[in-house]
């Protein structure tokens, strides 16, 4: 359930918010969205057991943002980049570039309406400590994997890591901008796929959430059951793939050949069922490309049922390895109190003893019983066994759905209403791999006026820097591992 509301004060804002953060709301999103050249809009969106709450702050563009890192401390990044893309400045508080790589000075990408009066922007401004053996080593931006650019910058007091900055943002693809510039829905749903490519079933349903919630359109239980099916298969081919990373960094062999086979199992399954190794062109806009018949259940149920009888037996190998408890035990903590602060999501917020999983609220899962896994030490090993435990239980959720089709033999009864869009603000959010996607469409005149996209990635990326802290550099690899992160999120 989405509430707005509207603000044309920057004291009632602020006593808006601190009023719901004494209820225990969540802060989810802060982001800017241009008016015309005179006004611009600053969107917060909170949020309480799922009921949300989007406030709405209209002012003039020369006015100063309010800081409201002072009361959620998780703004803080949503702050950075207001200030990285339109140079917005915040009130009593000289923001720099946290992590957006900008080389030009006057460049502000997202502006369109008007110029701002900032002339020059600040540079990045790296971590200087002073110490007689301090050496910075520097990685990056191009990275030996050949994927999205990223600089890094360790101080380090020999091998004791004592400092870690982050710089992206070197590519910008203008996601955001596409989806109010293009009118075809079809051509935006194939866009929504390749927003994170590893996300493609998430990206994509919660894109087709947003329109069929627009559109009037009910969807079947079949096919809300059929798109679980999809996203807890690309969760667990994910989970699989950085466990296998994760284990190559500290030379498993043996395990990490095992979770290589697995992963082409589904790969191959995938193409066996939906013609598509990668999980594309799945996902309609009021229903799945292709309604999984029973003899697709019965080949899903035995694939799992061959790779469970392997996965039981390797279980306590690799939850039990001396030497991978050896090298992932008390490395690369996140405390609790940090995680909190900073509303990490998912798997970095379990490993952290913090239950969250918007699964829980989500229509689609309805009925399913999730288990509630959280570790509480903080570390690699933690997100490892975090993920092992994932894993488990997305296959129980494949194999009791399939189940309970073939008994049922459901069929999609979609309705369909038409294809107009209703005029409103639209939020929609869906659990990846990484954690909860979100997605809000301002509609109006039948076309998105206004698109914005939080991937989880963005919020967890700063808990990195503090991970790092008392490790070696030569480990890092692994810790990078563990968090999986997209280097991109979604936009660059």
């Amino acid at each position: 359930m989405l509430n707005v509301k509207d603000f044309y004060n920057l004291d009632k804002l602020l006593d808006e918010i601190k009023l719901r953060k004494n209820e225990n709301y969540y802060f989810l999103w802060e982001f800017l969205n241009e008016i015309d050249s005179d006004f611009d809009e600053l969107l917060v969106l909170l949020e309480n057991e799922w009921l949300l709450l989007l406030l709405k702050f209209i002012h003039n563009t020369s006015l100063k943002l309010p800081k409201i890192s002072d009361i959620y401390y998780a703004a803080y990044n949503f702050e950075n980049e207001i200030y990285d893309f339109y140079w917005k400045e915040i009130e009593w508080n000289k923001v720099h570039t946290l992590r957006l790589h900008l080389d030009n000075k006057n460049y502000f990408p997202k502006r369109k309406l008007w110029v701002p009066s900032i002339k020059e922007k600040n540079d990045f401004i790296f971590t200087n400590i002073m110490w007689e053996w301090n050496v910075k080593v520097q990685v990056g931006p191009i990275h030996a994997w050949i994927i999205s650019p990223g600089h890094f910058r360790f101080t380090c007091d020999w091998e004791n890591t004592l400092n870690l900055d982050i710089q992206l943002g070197w590519k910008h693809r203008w996601v955001e901008e596409y989806f109010t510039d293009q009118n075809d829905l079809n051509k935006l749903l194939d866009a929504s796929e390749d927003i994170v490519w590893d996300s493609r079933i998430a990206y994509s349903i919660n894109f087709a959430k947003i329109i069929e919630n627009a559109s009037n359109i009910k969807i079947s239980e079949k096919t809300k059951q059929d798109r679980v099916i999809l996203l807890e298969l690309e969760r667990v081919y994910n989970h699989i793939w950085t466990i296998w990373a994760m284990l190559n960094d500290i030379w498993q062999w043996f395990l990490l050949n095992w979770f290589l086979s697995v992963r082409e199992e589904f790969l191959c399954l995938f193409d066996n069922l939906f013609n598509s190794r990668t999980l594309k062109w799945i996902i309609w806009i009021w229903k799945n490309n292709i309604d999984i018949n029973t003899d697709n259940y019965k080949l899903i149920i035995n694939t799992i049922d061959n790779i469970l009888i392997r996965f039981n037996e390797l279980y306590e190998i690799w939850r039990d390895s001396a030497w991978i408890y050896d090298r992932f035990k008390d490395a690369w903590i996140v405390k609790k109190e940090t995680a909190y602060s900073h509303w990490a999501l998912w798997i970095w917020a379990k490993a952290s003893w913090i239950y969250k999983d918007s699964r829980v609220y989500d229509d689609y899962y309805k009925g399913i019983e999730l288990t509630e896994i959280i570790w509480e030490q903080w570390d690699v090993f933690d997100r490892y066994t975090v993920r092992s435990d994932e894993i488990l239980q997305s296959l129980k959720i494949i194999k009791n759905i399939a189940n309970k089709n073939i008994r049922n033999k459901l069929v999609n009864k979609d309705l369909i209403s038409g294809n107009k869009l209703n005029n409103w603000y639209y939020i929609s959010q869906t659990e990846s791999q990484r954690g909860e996607i979100l997605m809000l469409m301002k509609i109006f005149d039948n076309k998105i006026e206004y698109f914005k996209i939080k991937d989880p990635s963005f919020v967890n990326w700063t808990l990195l820097e503090y991970a790092v802290l008392k490790n070696i550099i030569a480990d890092f690899p692994i810790c990078n591992k563990s968090f999986d992160l997209s280097y991109s999120w979604f936009d660059l």
